[in-house]
């Protein structure tokens, strides 16, 4: 593996830094079963590491009269109340790895397809962690993961190449864009299996953000 010092480092936000997709993941499939749907573990993953607009979509293709205006409102509500109710953790190994970069004097940026809204969220809450030189946003892309445009634009904001950055990902589309831009894309997953084409494009699978900070070496 090429092991070249990478330029900067570049961050996905949901399940890897922050342990929210399992929160969500729950919201959704509650809010959906008391509409009368069955969002499935199968059909979810589908879901994983897209934009929430491009998800909703999604269940209006795969249910037919699915009240999505009823669906949106809902959800947004039950997750408002669990953010008013408990914090959203950490994962594992995200805090340690930021502040080792830091020390490291490596640039990092954030590269989500949540909204600012979500991320001015998750940073009042954990700014120990959101320490980041540039944070792009599903708004400033005309396409989402998996395009790459998003893994562009951030290594742009801290001027370098994305194919001389570390990417960092937990979601299939979010490999798939960090790959597609020419970085060394690491997954460290969480609800999303690895599909076939992620795993042959990978530089590194690590089970933690931890586990990818002890086998620093092999990335860095």
């Amino acid at each position: 593996m090429n092991t070249k010092r990478p330029a900067a480092v570049l961050f996905d936000m949901d399940g890897l830094l922050l342990d929210t997709e399992v929160t969500l993941k729950r919201i959704w499939q509650r809010e959906a079963a008391l509409l009368g749907f069955d969002l499935d573990d199968a059909r979810y993953a589908h879901l994983v590491g897209v934009p929430n607009v491009l998800c909703e979509q999604k269940l209006a293709q795969w249910f037919k009269d699915f009240p999505l205006d009823e669906f949106r409102r809902n959800w947004k509500a039950a997750r408002e109340e669990e953010r008013r109710t408990a914090a959203i953790p950490p994962k594992e190994g995200a805090l340690e790895m930021v502040l080792w970069l830091e020390g490291q004097g490596v640039p990092m940026a954030l590269a989500t397809s949540s909204s600012r809204e979500a991320v001015e969220r998750n940073r009042e809450a954990w700014p120990e962690i959101f320490r980041f030189a540039a944070v792009v946003t599903v708004e400033q892309v005309e396409r989402p993961k998996p395009d790459p445009d998003i893994y562009h634009r951030a290594g742009a904001c801290l001027g370098v190449r994305a194919a001389d950055c570390v990417v960092f990902e937990d979601s299939n589309p979010g490999m798939r864009a960090a790959i597609a831009s020419g970085a060394r894309a690491i997954m460290v997953p969480d609800l999303a299996v690895p599909e076939d084409d992620v795993r042959r494009g990978a530089a590194a699978m690590y089970p933690s953000l931890s586990r990818a900070l002890l086998m620093r070496e092999e990335w860095f």
